[in-house]
């Protein structure tokens, strides 16, 4: 035997060899580990997972592939390419993205046809896939002589079906958008290293080093035009996922920003509901100014003359929160007395400081408020007050006392209010 030839044959079995465990690395160790085993136990276990995955496709025969339904998906591919269709392509390639969409957008429009498309496979790792090596003549858009080149895909089978893993395809392969099986990368890389595939290649690279020196306008746009097209696609393509990005960023905080618009504006009309709510009638004892805080320094919006009659919202410390013209401000509540029923129970109180208990009251009875009262802080006439009750409201009592007060509960708050204002 020559012995050249002996160790090309040593080099090449040794390479097979090389990559079975730089494919399989990680799994060796556990490998040898299980083969021990079943020496030792005698037992046959059934087909596992790693056995039904197989790397031996990778260095048979590189043949053209007559498949109908292969050479179909791959048409169909082309097809759908050359006219710029992502929908259409999507349907036999996934998953496609944006970018590749906006890519191949742009390309086919430089894209007359896939032409003379032969199909060259070997086995891929799982059953039912393929490692394709597809050679196409390019015919460029007034171009006269097509560019011969040499594509790789990777079919799988899907519920009977074949589809491309576009995954695999080479626009990710180079711009690294969607993660990639470490097993099927590695696959690949055994795959474009073997001799076949490697003449193939020389084979295509030969033609088209001919197709250009032909053709001088294929030369220069394959050198040039296309090179600068491509260069200004991926320059307009950044600004418009920067510009995408800002965009939505944008919406994001206008969303939050009306967001808390509406939560503030609901949580006022919630607050001007309930002031609303127990809003009373009252009357100025004095002419006052009107303030926009409840601030004696604050800017005064005006004055009221006595003896007008206003709608008081809420207190603040020593002002009453009013409506004036439309509009809540602030007046003292010195310069206010508040009318009806609480100006009688005012009168009442002045004439008996000590007032006699007339009746009482058990813990848990629910009284309805007459007229106006004043809820007090102590079972005192000239103690703070804690709110007021309106002809209407509802009070529970906690507890009636001799020296003639209740203490009640109003509103989630306690004070006492005086037994003879109480009636059931």
């Amino acid at each position: 035997m020559d012995i050249h030839k002996l160790k090309d044959k040593v080099r090449y079995i040794a390479g097979i060899c090389g990559d079975f465990v730089v494919l399989h690395k990680r799994y060796f160790l556990a490998g040898c580990i299980f083969i021990c085993m079943a020496c030792v136990l005698f037992l046959g276990t059934g087909k596992s997972a790693s056995q039904e995955k197989s790397v031996e496709g990778v260095y048979k025969n590189y043949k053209e592939n007559k498949n109908e339904e292969l050479n179909k998906l791959i048409n169909d591919y082309y097809k759908a390419y050359a006219s710029g269709d992502t929908d259409a392509l999507k349907k036999v390639a996934d998953p496609v993205s944006d970018q590749e969409v906006s890519y191949i957008q742009f390309y086919s429009q430089y894209i007359e046809s896939f032409n003379d498309v032969k199909i060259f496979t070997k086995e891929g790792l799982s059953e039912g896939s393929y490692l394709c090596s597809v050679r196409v003549d390019l015919k460029y858009k007034d171009i006269k002589t097509p560019a011969p080149g040499l594509d790789f895909f990777y079919v799988e089978t899907k519920d009977d079906k074949l589809f491309i893993n576009n995954i695999y395809g080479s626009f990710n392969q180079t711009n690294n958008i969607y993660e990639m099986d470490t097993e099927i990368s590695d696959l690949i890389a055994i795959f474009i290293r073997q001799q076949d595939k490697l003449d193939k290649e020389a084979e295509v690279t030969d033609e088209y080093e001919a197709a250009i020196e032909k053709d001088a306008d294929l030369k220069t746009f394959m050198s040039e035009t296309l090179q600068a097209a491509i260069v200004q696609w991926n320059s307009d393509y950044q600004v418009q996922v920067a510009a995408a990005a800002e965009e939505a960023a944008k919406a994001e905080e206008e969303a939050k920003a009306k967001a808390e618009e509406e939560a503030k504006a609901a949580e006022e009309a919630a607050k001007a509901a309930e002031e609303e709510a127990n809003s009373f009638t009252a009357k100025t004892n004095a002419k006052a100014n009107v303030r926009a805080q409840a601030d004696k320094n604050s800017d005064r919006l005006g004055s009221v003359q006595k003896g007008t009659e206003i709608t008081v919202y809420g207190e603040e410390g020593d002002f009453y929160k009013f409506d004036y013209n439309g509009t809540k401000a602030y007046i003292t509540k010195d310069a206010v007395t508040v009318s009806n029923g609480d100006a009688a129970e005012e009168t009442q109180e002045e004439e008996e400081e000590t007032p006699a208990a007339t009746q009482s009251f058990n813990k848990g009875d629910k009284i309805t408020i007459k007229s106006t009262t004043n809820i007090r802080s102590k079972m005192d006439t000239s103690s703070s007050k804690v709110d007021v009750a309106y002809k209407g409201d509802t009070v529970e009592v906690i507890m009636s006392y001799a020296e003639g007060w209740t203490k009640v509960k109003f509103k989630k708050k306690e004070g006492f209010i005086r037994t003879d204002l109480l009636s059931k």
